[in-house]
């Protein structure tokens, strides 16, 4: 099995950038061929493995809870939002950065943007959500940040027996949702910005 190695995909993609405007394709295709399908193929491949760690960046922290039938039922929305995104022809915006325009932070952003925004939203936050608690106190908490507690006013998780904080989801729907449309607007933003270039 191959194991994502960044440095080296970055270093592939260089490389099929300097042979694409240095080479005529044709001479590519022909003379060149097999050491061109080669490169093409190992970028393909890790490219395809970093997809794949970008896409579950959106499953934020998950408890022991998370087996079975409901491990099975969030890679199954998984799936579907990958078809969904593949079928809207999101699939070759993200290649197209990659293999053409040799923008590996450009194929990035548009993945985070189509799928793990999707995924954190769509299929984590119900998820998320079963795990809050309101203390007897009136403090929130969740299970999965066992220590932490919600600080409204930050708007993160905060430790106070261990100086520390996380910036993990708000322990409610309505901040989910207003945390939803920022990162939406902030996504249409860049898009905006990436198909004026």
């Amino acid at each position: 099995m191959v194991e994502l190695d960044l440095k080296k995909l970055n270093q592939d993609i260089a490389t099929l950038r300097k042979n694409r405007e240095n080479v005529p394709l044709e001479l590519l295709k022909t003379k060149y061929k097999k050491p061109y399908a080669k490169l093409k193929e190992e970028i393909r491949a890790q490219f395809e493995i970093y997809m794949k760690h970008i896409i579950v960046l959106g499953i934020l922290k998950t408890g022991p809870d998370l087996t079975g039938a409901k491990a099975k039922s969030m890679v199954e929305q998984i799936q579907k939002i990958i078809d969904e995104e593949k079928a809207a022809g999101h699939q070759k915006e993200v290649t197209r950065a990659v293999f053409e325009e040799f923008n590996l932070t450009k194929a990035e952003n548009l993945a985070c943007g189509y799928y793990t925004d999707r995924v954190k939203y769509e299929i984590y936050a119900p998820y998320w959500l079963e795990h809050i608690h309101q203390e007897p106190d009136g403090k929130v908490t969740s299970d999965l940040l066992p220590g932490m507690t919600w600080h409204p006013e930050a708007g993160v998780w905060v430790s106070f027996s261990e100086p520390s904080f996380t910036l993990m989801m708000p322990p409610t729907q309505a901040g989910i949702d207003a945390q939803h449309k920022e990162d939406t607007e902030r996504f249409k933003k860049y898009l905006k910005e990436v198909r004026q270039e």
